[in-house]
């Protein structure tokens, strides 16, 4: 209750001039039902709408856009006018951005065609031997398969969406992707694939993630701050300090 009373008397004393005249580029990658484009160009899903909800609350104008995972990321590190979502914390980004507030999970594993003629799916351990995937450059997926020693234009193709990896697999082009087992049934409709024909290989413990909203280091923190208040008021997951501490 305190922690609520307070954030409400923040609002009400915090000076709204100070960000009301600052306009933020948002900017994600395409990855359905979460962040996507509709038929009319706009960007949509259930992940975009909690942080469009997020920015109004906290009286922030922002145009959200989507780009290739990389093209995003790249936005984000160069402009202190720019907020990211839905981006993981690993050790090498901890340290250069704003963690404003947790907006999604991804529990993510290895996933290709159905083999009819495979009994046992092979573990962890063995499901790089002799075999191929597809990947988005830059995302942690990309990382961790670098990682295990694939390479690019050998073991590795990389793409610059989801949707692009999925063709791939699609199309026997590589053997994997990796992608979140609760994703399948929508992505392969989009896909117009049939999701029964998808199956996880192995899932993959180290990349149970949770995605956040995330800013440009140097980022007005007077925006900053309005933006994790909003966030608490709509009961997200907000780091302080950014020490990756969370508070709801």
């Amino acid at each position: 209750m305190r922690v609520v009373i307070s954030t409400f008397f923040f609002f009400l004393l915090f000076p709204f001039a100070a960000v009301s005249d600052i306009r933020l580029t948002v900017v994600t990658e395409s990855s359905p039902p979460y962040h996507f484009l509709d038929s009319t160009g706009n960007v949509t899903g259930s992940v975009t709408k909690k942080v469009k909800t997020l920015l109004d609350l906290a009286g922030v104008k922002a145009d959200i856009q989507i780009y290739p995972w990389a093209r995003a990321y790249k936005m984000v590190l160069d402009s202190s006018h720019t907020l990211i979502f839905s981006m993981a914390v690993t050790p090498e980004r901890k340290n250069n951005f704003h963690w404003i507030a947790e907006v999604a999970e991804f529990e993510l594993a290895v996933v290709g065609k159905k083999d009819q003629n495979v009994e046992n799916l092979p573990t962890i351990e063995s499901v790089f031997q002799g075999k191929t995937f597809a990947v988005q450059r830059d995302d942690i997926a990309y990382h961790w398969l670098i990682n295990k020693g694939l390479r690019e234009g050998k073991e590795l193709l990389v793409c610059a969406d989801i949707q692009c990896s999925w063709n791939y697999l699609l199309r026997d082009v590589v053997d994997y992707i990796i992608e979140d087992p609760a994703l399948i049934s929508h992505t392969a409709k989009i896909m117009n694939a049939d999701p029964d024909l998808i199956e996880v290989v192995a899932p993959i413990p180290e990349l149970s993630v949770t995605g956040y909203l995330a800013g440009n280091e140097a980022l007005d923190s007077a925006v900053v701050t309005r933006l994790k208040s909003a966030a608490q008021q709509l009961g997200m997951a907000v780091t302080f300090d950014d020490g990756l501490a969370v508070q709801r």
